[in-house]
Order: C-alpha cells, then sequence, then structure tokens
C-alpha cells in the first residue's frame, strides 16, 4: 500500500491469512478491501487478519472491517483480528465494535 502501508496474503487449504501494516486511512483502505475480498473469495474456514502493524485505523478503515466480517459471516467463514493495540484497538473499544470481532491473542482479554 502507499503511504508505508503494506499487505501480505497467505493461506492455507482451510484458511487465509492476510497482514497489514502502517496507517490505514480513506487514502488506502481501499487496498486492505480488496485483499480480504480475495482471502475470502474461496470461503475459507477462517480468515485471520493480522493488524499488529497497523499504528492507525479511521473510519473508512473501519468499515472495511465491518463489510468483511458481514461478508464471512454470511459464507460461514470465521473473521479473526488479531494483534491488534493502541488506537486501533481502542478505536473499536470506544465504538463498541469490538463486540462485532472475534479477537485473537492477549489483546482479547482486555
Amino acid at each position: 500500500m502507499s503511504g508505508g502501508t503494506n499487505i501480505v496474503g497467505g493461506n492455507t487449504v482451510m484458511d487465509q491469512t492476510v497482514a497489514v501494516q502502517g496507517r490505514i486511512t480513506v487514502s488506502n483502505s481501499g487496498e486492505m478491501r480488496t485483499a480480504l475480498a480475495n482471502a475470502l473469495r474461496t470461503k475459507p474456514t477462517a480468515v485471520s487478519l493480522d493488524l499488529s502493524g497497523v499504528s492507525y485505523l479511521d473510519t473508512s478503515g473501519l468499515a472495511t472491517l465491518i463489510e468483511a466480517v458481514r461478508i464471512a459471516r454470511n459464507q460461514g467463514t470465521r473473521l479473526v483480528l488479531s494483534g491488534m493495540h493502541d488506537q486501533p484497538r481502542y478505536f473499536l473499544e470506544i465504538t463498541h465494535l469490538d463486540r462485532l470481532f472475534e479477537i485473537a491473542g492477549p489483546e482479547a482479554g482486555r
């Protein structure tokens, strides 16, 4: 992604992994949307979204996550967010949208 943000995809037969790094803003959230859509397209058992490298998430990034969880649930795929910290984690908490997502790792117990 532009502006120092990178998306890395990986997969196995049953699961998909998408790793995102940098700042997710209106200018680049479309790239995250595309990566998640590609991961969900094969209807895997689970998609893991690694957000450990994300330092900032704006409302367009949040909308992308909400869209992805809706698609995942409609097709029976688990969408698991991992590595959330700092501003992205706080943003989900203050909007109470952390309840909408399956969050893995030590952050889940906060």
